[in-house]
């Protein structure tokens, strides 16, 4: 099954096979830059078109579900949606667009959303009762115990140059040595990529000591009646997943 890789656009974060990605489109004309015959993916709900301010340049964020006008978040002036955008079907960024910046994918992860506005500021969206030792946590709602964690932009906005993937439930990105993990894709491909020569144990490496799901056994996983999410980390080699049930 070819991978971005193998199409010649490879994604540092992303190794699975291509259909696993949500919002690639294939071959189609990149709306940003005008040019056919490119690799692209739709911007849609929560993702952002980022477009510098005409009056300060600095680079904001602009709804590409909604495309509505933003104030700017550095002068407070207001920047427009593109009017040659508003009325396309499909916002579609290619591949270079995409990588240049020019859009942003919003994505899940185990330390809260990640959007353009927190790959600026640096700081996740929050969860519930956050504790990690591989970064700062920050109080967003003390009331509410949700946290965010201070992760350094580059990362972020790295994982916002990458596409997501489909699952039951939101992706939730996992992170290891303080940078996101690559996603490798379900259990059958990271078996096909990795071949390791103990499954089973393989398989219990993946969760932490306390998570249930190293009493299930991965033949659930091999069977498909419910979807394993495979990780490794890019620094140490580690994997990690995550999980939905049925």
């Amino acid at each position: 099954m070819a991978t971005f890789a193998d199409l010649g656009i490879p994604f540092p974060l992303f190794e699975a096979p291509t259909h696993e990605a949500s919002g690639y489109a294939g071959l189609a004309t990149c709306r940003l830059c005008k040019r056919g015959d490119r690799h692209c993916f739709e911007l849609g709900v929560g993702d952002a078109l980022i477009l510098p301010c005409p009056a300060c340049g600095a680079e904001n964020g602009l709804p590409a579900d909604d495309r509505g006008d933003v104030p700017c978040r550095s002068c407070g002036g207001l920047i427009v949606f593109p009017e040659s955008l508003v009325a396309k079907k499909q916002l579609l960024a290619c591949y270079d667009c995409l990588r240049a910046g020019k859009g942003a994918i919003t994505q899940g992860t185990e330390f809260g959303v990640v959007s353009w506005e927190q790959a600026f500021e640096g700081v996740t969206n929050g969860v519930p009762g956050l504790r990690t030792e591989q970064f700062e946590v920050v109080a967003i709602d003390p009331a509410e115990d949700w946290s965010g964690a201070r992760i350094p932009s580059v990362h972020l906005w790295e994982l916002l140059r990458t596409p997501g993937f489909h699952s039951w439930q939101d992706e939730r990105w996992l992170f290891c040595c303080s940078r996101p993990m690559a996603y490798l894709g379900g259990w059958r491909n990271a078996m096909e990529s990795l071949r390791p020569d103990d499954p089973d144990a393989f398989y219990q490496a993946l969760f932490a000591p306390e998570d249930e799901a190293r009493s299930w056994g991965y033949e659930e996983f091999d069977e498909g009646s419910s979807s394993l999410y495979v990780y490794r980390c890019l620094a140490c080699g580690r994997c990690r997943a995550t999980y939905d049930w049925d």
